[in-house]
């Protein structure tokens, strides 16, 4: 009978918890302008909300940090986040340059309160490919997947 409560016991201690992220405010970069794609330009949206550009990109609306709310864990988790990179974008017209995000200013951790959550920001720089053979199409949304992981 011991055996047997203390496999019952095992198994609930490596059971997975599911974390539930929610979207408050999604990362944006705003509205550029690529005005040569002859060398790689960058657009960066810290999580404080400052912005910037490099090279040949002009910001002509402000992007905005993402905000994101951690739920459904134990209080006061501790969480490690990262991101893979690079991401990049998949714009299917023929000829197209893509977007990378090459990288993100994130929080390394992450610690829930007593109610198993908490708020963080997200910034990130996007990268042109510098490639001038291919072009960015006018007024098109470009859409990225970025993958977070969450360790704890």
């Amino acid at each position: 009978m011991k055996r047997q409560s203390l496999a019952l016991w095992l198994l609930t201690l490596s059971a997975p918890l599911a974390a539930d992220l929610q979207v408050d405010a999604p990362l944006s970069f705003g509205e550029i302008v690529v005005r040569s794609n002859a060398s790689t330009s960058t657009v960066t949206v810290h999580r404080n909300g400052a912005f910037q550009s490099t090279n040949r990109i002009l910001i002509i609306k402000p992007g905005t940090p993402g905000v994101f709310t951690l739920n459904g864990l134990p209080p006061y988790t501790t969480i490690n986040l990262s991101v893979d990179l690079p991401a990049s974008s998949s714009m299917n017209f023929p000829q197209t340059a893509q977007f990378t995000i090459t990288a993100v200013d994130i929080p390394s951790t992450v610690n829930l309160g007593p109610a198993g959550s908490s708020q963080f920001k997200m910034g990130a720089t996007l990268t042109t490919s510098g490639n001038p053979a291919n072009q960015y199409y006018s007024g098109a949304e470009y859409l990225i997947f970025l993958n977070l992981n969450l360790d704890y």
